[in-house]
C-alpha cells in the first residue's frame, strides 16, 4: 500500500519532467532547423505543472489503488484512500526540492489522491469480489449433483440484490424446451403463473447473452413476469463443449436495466461450466438407467435359468405324482422326492440371486464337477441317459465365464427335455489353449435353426438367453441341427474375460 502510493507520487514527477525535457529538446531541434512556431519550453513547463502533472498523478493513483484494493478485498476502498494520500505526500515531498509549494498544490494533490484512491480501491474490491464469486461458483458447480444444485450454485454466488430468480432450461434436439430447475433468493418463493417458453422471448435461441426488457414482451408474457416482480430478463445460452447439452439460463431482475456489462461477463463465463456439469449429470443419469436395465436383464436370465426351470421341474414331477397316485406308490415317492429336491435348490438359488452370488454348484466344486452333478441330477429326473466328458488340462476361468457355461448347459438340457425327445445326451467340456468349449450333443428329433429355435415357442428366452450371457463373458454360441439327426450346441469362452473369441452365430 505505502510502496504503491510512493511509486505513484514519484512517477508523476518523473513523467512530467520527461515530457518537459522531450518538448524542450524537440523545440531546440526545430529552432536549429529554422522551424518557427509553438510555445516556448518555459510556457509548456508551466502548463504541465498546472494541468498535466495533476492528470498524470490521478492516472497513476487510480491503478495503484485498484491494485491494492484487489489484494486487500473488502478493505479495498480504505486502503485505496491511504494509497492516494501516500502518493500525494510523496509528490509534495519531491516538490519541496524545487521550491516551496503554493496553496493550489496543497489543495489539489491531496484531493486527487483521496478521490483517485477511493475510486481505485472500490474498483479493486469489486474486481476481487467478482473473482471470488466466480471461484465460489465453480466450486459449487463442481460439487453439484442435480440441476437444482446447479441453479443454486449460480444464483447464490452470482445474483445481485436486484435478482428475483434464475431458471435453467433444456432443449433436447429441436423439441420443446423443458424447465430443469428454478432458484429464488432465500426467504422468497415464485409467485404468479408458470413461466412461458423462453425461446419466444429471445426470437429463437440466442448465441450470446441477451438483455430483454419485460416491456418488450407480449401482453400475456409481460403480465406473468410482472406478477413475479420482474423488470428485465437476462438470457444466457448453455452449450456443453461437445454439444451434447443445449439449454438456456434466464436471470430475472427487478430493474428495467438490471444487468451491467460485468453481470453479462460473469454469467457468460459461468454458463460454460454449468452446461458441462448439466451434460455430465445427463450422462450419469443415462448410465444409471442403462445399468438398471442391464441388471434387470441379468436377473431375468438368472430367474429363467434357475427358478423358472426349477418350478417347471416341480410342476412336471407333481403332475407325474398325481398320475401315479392310484397305481404306483414307489413312483409316487420318487416324483415327490424329486419335486422336493428341486424346490429346495430353487429356494437356495432365489436367495443367491438376492445377494448376487455365484451359483451354488460353483461355490462347492469346480466347473467340471459342477457339470457332472448337474447332468447326473438331470438324467435322474428326466430318464434320459447322459454323460460328461472333460478333455484337456482344466484351467482357471473368469467367474463370469464359468457361470455362463454352467447356465448354458442347464438351459441346453432343459431344451433337450422339453423338445428333443432324445434317448442319449453327451456333454463335453474341452480346455483348448486359451479358451474353453462346452458341447451339448443329443440324438433327438433335431430342428431347422434358420426356421425356429428350441425354447422359442415357450417363454421366448431359449438361445437368445444363452447368446446374451456368453456375449457378456466375451464368448460365442453356435448351434448345428438337422431335422431327424439331433442337435449340437457349442459354447466357447476365453480364459481371459477381455479376450473375445468371435462373433455370435
Amino acid at each position: 500500500m505505502l510502496a504503491a502510493g510512493v511509486c505513484a507520487g514519484l512517477l508523476s514527477y518523473v513523467l512530467s519532467v520527461f515530457l518537459i525535457s522531450l518538448y524542450a529538446t524537440t523545440g531546440a531541434i526545430a529552432g536549429a532547423l529554422g522551424v518557427v512556431g509553438g510555445m516556448g519550453a518555459g510556457r509548456f513547463g508551466l502548463l504541465v505543472a498546472d494541468y498535466g502533472m495533476p492528470l498524470l498523478f490521478l492516472a497513476l493513483v487510480v491503478p495503484a489503488a485498484l491494485l491494492v484494493g484487489r489484494r486487500t478485498g473488502v478493505a479495498g476502498p480504505l486502503h485505496g484512500v491511504m494509497t492516494g494520500l501516500a502518493a500525494a505526500a510523496t509528490h509534495q515531498a519531491v516538490g519541496l526540492l524545487f521550491g516551496p509549494p503554493d496553496v493550489y498544490e496543497l489543495l489539489i494533490y491531496p484531493s486527487l489522491g483521496l478521490g483517485g484512491g477511493l475510486l481505485g480501491g472500490a474498483r479493486g474490491w469489486a474486481v476481487r469480489s467478482g473473482e471470488q464469486a466466480f471461484r465460489d461458483t465453480n466450486r459449487a458447480l463442481a460439487a453439484a449433483r442435480s440441476a437444482r444444485q446447479v441453479a443454486a450454485a449460480l444464483g447464490e454466488n452470482l445474483a445481485g440484490s436486484g435478482v428475483v430468480g434464475l431458471c435453467l432450461w433444456a432443449r433436447p434436439g429441436d423439441g420443446p424446451v423443458r424447465l430443469l430447475s428454478e432458484w429464488t433468493p432465500a426467504g422468497s418463493s415464485p409467485t404468479g403463473g408458470p413461466l412461458p417458453d423462453p425461446s419466444s422471448w429471445t426470437a429463437g435461441w440466442p448465441r450470446r447473452p441477451l438483455r430483454i426488457p419485460v416491456s418488450s414482451l407480449s401482453p400475456g408474457e409481460r403480465s406473468i413476469l410482472e406478477s413475479r416482480g420482474v423488470g428485465s430478463v437476462l438470457a444466457v445460452p448453455l452449450l456443453s463443449p461437445g454439444g451434447g447439452f443445449r439449454g438456456l439460463m434466464t436471470v430475472f431482475s427487478r430493474g428495467r436495466r438490471g444487468f451491467s456489462r460485468s453481470d453479462l461477463r460473469a454469467y457468460a463465463a459461468a454458463a460454460g461450466t454449468a452446461a458441462l456439469v448439466l451434460e455430465n449429470l445427463r450422462l450419469v443419469e443415462r448410465a444409471r438407467r442403462a445399468g438398471v436395465l442391464e441388471e434387470r436383464q441379468r436377473l431375468a436370465h438368472e430367474i429363467h435359468d434357475t427358478l423358472a426351470q426349477g418350478f417347471t421341474s416341480i410342476v412336471t414331477n407333481l403332475e407325474a405324482a398325481g398320475g401315479a397316485l392310484e397305481r404306483d406308490r414307489v413312483a409316487l415317492r420318487h416324483h415327490l422326492d424329486q419335486a422336493l429336491g428341486v424346490a429346495r435348490e430353487s429356494l437356495s438359488e432365489a436367495r443367491r440371486l438376492v445377494w448376487a452370488l455365484r451359483p451354488e454348484p460353483l461355490e462347492e466344486a469346480s466347473l467340471p464337477e459342477a457339470l457332472r452333478r448337474l447332468v447326473a441330477r438331470w438324467s435322474s429326473s428326466s430318464g434320459v441317459a447322459a454323460e460328461v466328458f472333460v478333455t484337456g488340462e482344466p484351467g482357471s476361468l473368469p467367474a463370469e465365464a464359468e457361470v455362463a457355461l454352467l447356465r448354458v448347459a442347464q438351459e441346453a438340457l432343459a431344451n433337450v427335455r422339453k423338445h428333443a425327445r432324445a434317448g442319449r445326451v453327451a456333454v463335453t467340456l474341452s480346455y483348448i489353449g486359451g479358451r474353453a468349449v462346452l458341447d451339448v450333443r443329443d440324438d433327438g428329433v433335431g430342428f431347422d435353426p434358420a426356421a425356429t429355435s428350441p425354447g422359442s415357442g415357450g417363454d421366448g428366452f431359449g438361445l437368445r438367453s444363452m447368446r446374451e450371457r456368453l456375449e457378456r463373458a466375451g464368448g460365442a454360441l453356435s448351434v448345428e441341427s438337422v431335422p431327424g439327426e439331433g442337435t449340437v450346441l457349442s459354447a466357447e469362452v476365453p480364459n481371459r474375460a477381455a479376450e473375445p473369441v468371435g462373433k455370435v452365430r
